[in-house]
């Protein structure tokens, strides 16, 4: 499974939703969990220990929990500790309402409670979100996580859309807080980068350039095209050739003109080159395309 067809298949089910905060230490021992734990740490200290691993966290910073790595945590100092938290699963499950929170180690699990346990594609290989989250915009995945929790309490069920829209929310400000610790200075392009864009959705019917597009961003040819490719995923002279055989695929089911024109509308000099970009992405020239809906 690529990234792209991962994130058209995200459906996100919460299971628990808290608000815990604690006055006296708390102590999880080590266990394994069947699905995902996101913790948010607002108040207080933690030592987490992920497998072999140790980690001190102080508020701001969160928490994610896999499937099947086993985890433990104690709180730290004196006062409060609060840790809002939700476990979901990411991806639809047809035994959702089967699998239970887990308190047990992988050894004490049953076989059943084994085939529970998910798959994890939020690690590495997928989108790469590490168990240890610190990113400067953690305050939107707080104000997030805590209407959750708040739909999550009243059980309207219709309130499940929204706690599927807002785990998704928290996903992309994790991704977005991520990418922005990263590297700064490309953060700083993805404005003009998002301009560049705006240009090709109201130009596609001329004759762009790439070197148009990289003068909008201030960029050099080499440097617009690398960061165009990391935030869209692939280079802008394909998106330019993407987004006007989507517009040409819109003219041809929604107007009365030819496929000819169809091609000239959407910057194409002739119809051989605009069949043949046509044929590239979709498989099929446009006469073929065409009769799968009329």
């Amino acid at each position: 499974m690529n990234k792209l067809t991962l994130l058209r298949q995200l459906s996100p089910n919460i299971r628990v939703a808290l608000n815990h905060r604690v006055k006296k230490k708390v102590v999880l021992n080590k266990r394994i969990i069947f699905d995902y734990e996101l913790l948010y740490l607002e108040k207080g200290n933690l030592l987490v220990e992920i497998e072999d691993k140790k980690y001190k966290l102080s508020p701001g910073d969160i928490l994610l929990f896999r499937p099947n790595k086993e985890h433990g945590f104690v709180t730290m100092g004196e006062g409060e500790t609060w840790m809002p938290h939700i476990h979901f699963d990411v991806l639809y499950y047809d035994d959702f309402e089967d699998v239970r929170i887990n308190f047990k180690t992988l050894d004490k699990c049953s076989a059943t409670e084994k085939s529970w346990i998910r798959p994890d594609v939020l690690g590495n290989g997928y989108l790469d979100i590490p168990d240890i989250i610190k990113i400067k915009n953690h305050k939107n995945v707080l104000k997030l996580l805590k209407n959750i929790i708040y739909y999550f309490e009243r059980k309207n069920p219709y309130s499940i859309i929204a706690q599927k829209s807002l785990v998704l929310e928290i996903l992309y400000e994790i991704i977005q807080g991520l990418n922005a610790g990263e590297n700064d200075n490309i953060m700083k392009h993805y404005k003009d980068l998002d301009q560049a864009v705006s240009y090709i959705t109201e130009h596609y019917h001329e004759n762009i350039r790439v070197e148009e597009l990289a003068k909008i961003c201030c960029l050099s040819v080499h440097h617009f095209e690398r960061l165009f490719k990391r935030r869209y995923w692939i280079n802008p002279s394909k998106y330019i050739t993407m987004y006007r055989i989507e517009k040409a695929k819109e003219m041809m089911l929604y107007s009365k003109m030819s496929i000819s024109e169809i091609a000239e509308q959407v910057g194409y000099s002739n119809i051989h080159s605009f069949s043949k970009a046509f044929k590239k992405l979709e498989g099929m020239c446009p006469s073929e395309y065409l009769t799968l809906y009329y």
